[in-house]
């Protein structure tokens, strides 16, 4: 089950890149980015409702490991930088085009975020 969880994962890393890339066709930008914040909230909720983590944080003492809290960081921040893209996105749409510079970076940092999220979420995976 945690393979499927890495390869929807790498496949949804690789959509949004190809989204970040064209970014001026908006009929496929904004709804597949829309459909990758979706995807990235729903992916705890999944692995939350089919994992057990109980036994994997606290029985086996994984709750403090340094991989966990900095994947855990890592979430936090990609869900910041989410928040943000948000804002800056309906200040694009209400015409204030200085918002793009912000929207612009906020997205190469939320590319960013995501491989992080991605790569340390496939490291902690426990295909068992």
């Amino acid at each position: 089950m945690s393979y499927l969880a890495i390869i929807a994962a790498s496949v949804s890393y690789l959509v949004m890149l190809a989204a970040y890339f064209l970014h001026r066709h908006r009929w496929f930008h904004v709804p597949v980015m829309a459909a990758m914040l979706c995807f990235d909230v729903g992916m705890p909720v999944y692995l939350y409702t089919h994992r057990n983590w109980y036994h994997r944080l606290i029985e086996q003492g994984d709750l403090f490991s340094f991989l966990v809290w900095m994947h855990f960081a890592l979430l936090v921040g990609m869900y910041v930088l989410y928040g943000m893209q948000i804002l800056t996105a309906r200040k694009i749409l209400q015409g204030d085009s200085a918002a793009r510079a912000d929207h612009h970076a906020h997205g190469k940092m939320m590319l960013l975020a995501r491989g992080f999220v991605s790569v340390t979420g496939a490291i902690l995976a426990n295909p068992s």
